[in-house]
Parts: C-alpha cells; sequence; structure tokens
C-alpha cells in the first residue's frame, strides 16, 4: 500500500484536482476505482459532494463508504485501487475506525495494490499521534486549543495539516516531545509514502511539506521532485 497525506483544502473555495491527477499518474491506471470515505464530516453530503465536484474532470469511478455499507468494508477495499478519506474530525474518524473494526479490515488490506489517500483528519488517521483541531476555538483572528489526537498507529509517526496557519507554530514544540518523525504539512500539499521512501507533491509552488526527524528534530523543507529515504519503513 502506498499512502498519500494531504495536508488540507478546507480554506480553497475552489478545489485544486492537481494532487489527485498526480497520484492517478502514479499508479498507472487509466479509469481507477475510488472508494470515498466521508465519515469524517458532520455534514456527509456535502464532503461527498464537494469530492465529487472536484473529481468531475478526472476519469474515475466513485464509491462512497458510509453508514449504509460500512459492514462491507472489506468487500469494498478488495476492489478499488485508491482509498481516499476526507477531512472533518480526526477524533470522530478515528472512533468510528475501531468501533467498527475497519481499522482491522484496513491493515489486512496493506500488502495489497492500493493508494490510501487522506486529507486532513483522513491523513491524520493512520498516523501514531497528530495534532488535531476539535478543541480549537478562534478569538482575536487566533486559534487556541489544538490537541494530540491518539491515531490508529498504522504509520509510526506525527503531522501537523494545515501547517501554513501560523498558529500552528506551537506544533515545533510538541515535536521535540515524541519519539516519532514528524511532518507539517500545508494545504494543497502531500506527502507520500513508498516503504522507506517518501517525496512530496504539490498543488503549486508555494505549498509546503516540512520534516522533523526522530533523531534532531531539527525542521526540514522537503523539496519537489526529491525522493528521501529513511533506515526502516514508516509502517509500525
Amino acid at each position: 500500500m502506498r499512502f498519500v497525506l494531504i495536508g488540507g483544502k478546507v480554506n480553497k473555495e475552489i478545489l485544486d484536482d492537481k494532487i489527485e491527477r498526480d497520484i492517478i499518474d502514479i499508479i498507472g491506471v487509466d479509469m481507477p476505482k475510488i472508494l470515498f470515505c466521508p465519515l469524517a464530516a458532520i455534514n456527509t453530503s456535502k464532503s461527498i459532494k464537494r469530492f465529487k465536484e472536484m473529481m468531475k474532470n478526472i476519469d474515475c469511478e466513485i464509491d462512497i463508504l458510509d453508514y449504509n455499507n460500512i459492514d462491507k468494508f472489506d468487500e469494498l477495499l478488495s476492489n478499488v485501487d485508491i482509498f481516499y478519506a476526507g477531512g472533518g474530525n480526526a477524533n470522530h474518524l478515528v472512533e468510528i475506525f475501531k468501533d467498527n473494526n475497519l481499522d482491522k479490515i484496513l491493515i489486512n488490506h496493506l500488502n495489497d495494490n492500493i493508494t490510501y489517500v487522506g486529507s486532513s483528519a483522513g491523513a491524520m488517521l493512520l498516523t501514531c499521534r497528530s495534532f488535531g483541531d476539535r478543541d480549537m476555538y478562534q478569538d482575536n483572528f487566533h486559534n487556541y486549543n489544538y490537541k494530540m489526537v491518539d491515531c490508529l498507529d498504522i504509520l509510526h509517526l506525527s503531522i501537523c495539516p494545515h501547517f501554513q496557519n501560523d498558529d500552528l507554530i506551537i506544533y515545533n514544540d510538541e515535536v521535540k516531545k515524541m519519539n516519532l518523525a514528524c511532518f507539517g504539512i500545508e494545504e494543497g500539499a502531500a506527502l507520500v509514502i513508498e516503504d522507506n521512501r517518501f517525496y512530496i507533491l504539490k498543488d503549486n509552488n508555494k505549498n509546503m511539506v516540512y520534516y522533523y526527524p526522530k533523531k534532531d528534530k531539527k525542521m526540514i523543507p522537503l523539496l519537489k521532485g526529491i525522493m528521501y529515504e529513511e533506515d526502516s519503513c514508516f509502517r509500525s
């Protein structure tokens, strides 16, 4: 399984499909089958509509994982090229996966030829611990009360999505508390993990991904077009 972790798209009125097109080019399938999971969202119908609008100019088949067919996740996952988990509330998404044993099903498919794509909460889902905004509130144009979310630990790393937000500079302090490789991922940028190699995708030249190695926690801006390597796989 290949993993693509996108920093989110919530601050974009018009959703760019460049990262999704790049993903499809990477997997090399003319008409990929995509299973979209909107379950992190409060309004799943809105999430589905937004996803389909983003993908309208891409040749693909889209199926939806919702509460009506959640018991068929194993079967659905066996017949797709891409499993795409959308944004919303990461805590809620983790609870759904654990309560319905979706995490165990997903683990059983880790060696399949599937690309996992997650955006924001969907990107956090597979990590060990990541920075979420469930309890965040805004005061005088600043955001407060971000908290770490314990996720599924399928990928033994931490991320902070929406990292372009100035208030998320506090993640620089959080990474020092964890014995994990950590990544700050801005909206419109994505981290791609293939075994012990990783690289980034962008929908424009401004979006960035920052890497905090497990050992020294010194921020490293990752450059598009470069393949980076770890001593071992990020998979737990």
